[in-house]
């Protein structure tokens, strides 16, 4: 459902980035134009450009409504970027594409493209036709299934729960009722209509159980688990729903023991790093003159983490904090954290302190995608309280990760255990493409500096 949503709302896109370039050939050439024709290698950077952008800045995550105006100034600063990408990468190899063209095309590209997300937004908030769903078990697994489907965009409509307690009988879970028993599912689904059903019990599951959900199954009902409709929606996967059994069921971890995708992994990760460190030399060396003007005080800044199979080895970074900020005990990262410099600030902001770790990444203790290390002193409370943690030290920690552009900076063991989430998924989906998609997203994440702290 969401594959299909998101094809739709891509397809748009590319066909209103079309039309844009046609009215932009209209009025800066005064006849329309068959600029696809006369400009095809043009046009089909152009869009992979944009759509590349698009997905930057988030206008795929469907699950997010469109809020017009907050959205609509940032649809014009993708296009922007994206255009103006696109004049520079043209004019460095060919004269041959009009400036006023492609300056027209921007604008009629971020009106179009903002009204088509827009309409489609209400279109799936307003007339989407959501399928019926039952939820079985009424407890904190199902309170979580709940909040996860019930909501405007969600191709799914809660008719009711399903639970055995007594007690829980006729009570009201937000908008929705517990409406029977679980004996009673295959009658309450022909009842309502009900064509998909999600078994939000994941501990201490009766085995009756799994004949009333097979029984549903065979009439022709979906039946999913919550875990794994959470990660199908999310793109994580939640800890606090899930057994050894779902993980050991579940498919998934296929690259941990690939030699050949490994082998590939560290070789993109050497030549990246090579063409970064090249690429940002001059970044790197003038941050490290103002860290030395700013504060007194060593430029690097070389800090215990936790890697792969648990190993201790040291991160270093670009000082952002004042000398012996941490004398007494290690602490997490606030915000407006008064050990921070004038200069740390920024640098964490345009995450440039990281750019030392580029080193660790050559010499093999980390990649440059993978769940964050955490330091040692914080993991020893942090597997007590947060369950499967042990997972993300089976791959390098990275400089980026899943985790990174999808959730605010984790200072606390809840948010710790969000992250989790997210990089559990990363280590069981763990694949080229997605450290592609990383990668790619890590820019929107700089651009608009989100999770800095």
């Amino acid at each position: 459902m969401h594959t299909k949503r998101k094809f739709l709302l891509i397809t748009g896109d590319i066909l209103f980035i079309l039309c844009s370039s046609y009215i932009a050939g209209y009025v800066r050439f005064g006849q329309l134009t068959n600029v696809v024709i006369r400009y095809p290698i043009a046009t089909g950077i152009t869009i992979l450009i944009y759509i590349l952008c698009f997905y930057i800045f988030e206008f795929y995550n469907i699950e997010k409504p469109f809020k017009f105006r907050y959205d609509i100034f940032k649809m014009a600063l993708a296009v922007s970027i994206a255009g103006l990408f696109a004049i520079s990468l043209f004019y460095a190899f060919s004269r041959q594409y009009g400036r006023g063209l492609f300056l027209l095309q921007i604008i009629f590209v971020w009106f179009l493209v903002s009204i088509w997300h827009r309409f489609y937004s209400i279109i799936f908030q307003k007339i989407l036709l959501k399928k019926k769903t039952l939820i079985i078990g009424a407890g904190h697994c199902g309170l979580a299934a709940y909040q996860l489907l019930d909501g405007p965009l969600s191709p799914y409509e809660i008719v009711g729960f399903l639970d055995d307690d007594p007690v829980k009988q006729g009570s009201n879970i937000g908008s929705t009722t517990v409406i029977g028993l679980t004996d009673q599912l295959l009658e309450k689904a022909n009842l309502l209509g009900v064509s998909e059903v999600v078994l939000a019990i994941t501990h201490n599951r009766p085995l009756k159980l799994f004949r009333y959900t097979l029984d549903a199954k065979l009439k022709g009902i979906t039946v999913i688990e919550m875990p794994t409709l959470f990660e199908q929606m999310f793109a994580r996967i939640p800890v606090e729903h899930i057994q050894e059994r779902w993980l050991l069921l579940e498919e998934g971890f296929q690259s941990l023991n690939s030699n050949y995708a490994n082998k590939v992994k560290r070789l993109i990760d050497i030549a990246l790093s090579l063409l970064i460190i090249v690429a940002t030399f001059p970044l790197a060396f003038f941050t490290a003159l103002v860290i030395r003007i700013d504060s007194p005080g060593p430029v690097f800044y070389k800090q215990a983490r936790m890697g792969k199979g648990g190993v201790i080895f040291n991160i270093i970074k670009f000082r952002s904090m004042y000398q012996d900020a941490e004398k007494c005990d290690a602490t997490w990262a606030m915000c407006n954290d008064l050990r921070i410099t004038r200069v740390g600030k920024w640098i964490r902001l345009l995450r440039i302190d990281e750019l030392p770790q580029l080193w660790n990444v050559m010499v093999g203790e980390m990649s440059l995608i993978g769940p964050r290390p955490e330091r040692p002193e914080f993991i020893k409370d942090i597997e007590i309280k947060v369950p499967y943690y042990y997972i993300r030290h089976l791959v390098k920690p990275g400089i980026s990760g899943w985790a990174q552009v999808n959730y605010p900076y984790g200072a606390s063991i809840e948010e710790t255990l969000h992250k989790l989430e997210y990089d559990i998924y990363y280590v069981k989906n763990m694949s080229l493409f997605l450290d592609l998609m990383i990668f790619i997203k890590t820019t929107g994440v700089v651009l608009m500096g989100k999770g800095a702290r």
